[in-house]
């Protein structure tokens, strides 16, 4: 019949050489990359937190020294703990 064009190359709408339409296309190209993205940033994140970082080698030395002012832990302990901190950095 005319006007009844079912290849899928042929154009209309938003159609055009891609089957199913060019923003269809667009909006799965953009979900496959926000997923790629969303992959990468939670590999990294594990990644670094296996490693530790130095951050936390600083917040632990903190609380480190607040349990040592507070009276929680004896002077060898405070010592001994905070040559174990050392050797990690």
């Amino acid at each position: 019949m005319w006007g009844c064009d079912y290849s899928p190359f042929s154009g209309g709408g938003w159609g055009g050489f891609f089957p199913g339409g060019i923003l269809s296309t667009l909006i799965w190209v953009l979900v496959i990359l926000l997923l790629v993205y969303f992959g990468i940033r939670i590999f990294r994140s594990q990644a670094r937190n296996a490693n530790g970082s130095s951050q936390d080698r600083i917040d632990s030395l903190t609380i480190l020294k607040a349990r040592y002012a507070k009276g929680e832990i004896s002077q060898e302990e405070f010592a001994k703990m905070k040559q174990i901190l050392s050797q990690l950095s």
